[in-house]
């Protein structure tokens, strides 16, 4: 009955201790991922929980700036240095030339500028 060769036995020796090794390989494989996936869990929470501090901030500020641009507001700013427009004033305003020779406005009255921040006024044309 012990006519199985010294040939198989140690095939089937080396499979036993093949498929021992790739079970402690896989078990300390999936302990691992477990591991990674606890602290990459961990991270997205203090993630998320900054993000919804930057949104509750982001929040607060966006409040904060429709406020300040109320008319209500912006008219109490200015209360004590404007007044209407009495119905026969006239408003009388001076030119002035610019030290560095450009303006932000056009001299013709229907010209136009793509960018009126280069605009050269003293160029003769």
């Amino acid at each position: 009955m012990n006519h199985i060769s010294q040939k198989a036995r140690g095939r089937f020796l080396f499979f036993v201790i093949a498929m021992i090794a790739v079970t402690v390989g896989s078990g300390f494989a999936i302990v691992w991922m477990q591991q990674q996936i606890s602290r990459t869990a961990k991270r997205s929470q203090e993630v998320e929980a900054q993000l919804a501090e930057t949104v509750r901030k982001l929040r607060y500020l966006d409040e904060r700036i429709a406020t300040m641009h109320q008319p209500v507001v912006l008219q109490g700013k200015v209360a004590g240095t404007l007044r209407p427009s009495l119905d026969k004033q006239i408003v009388w305003v001076r030119e002035s030339n610019v030290s560095s020779g450009r303006s932000y406005a056009v001299t013709e009255p229907y010209e136009t500028s793509m960018d009126l921040a280069f605009l050269d006024l003293n160029t003769q044309r």
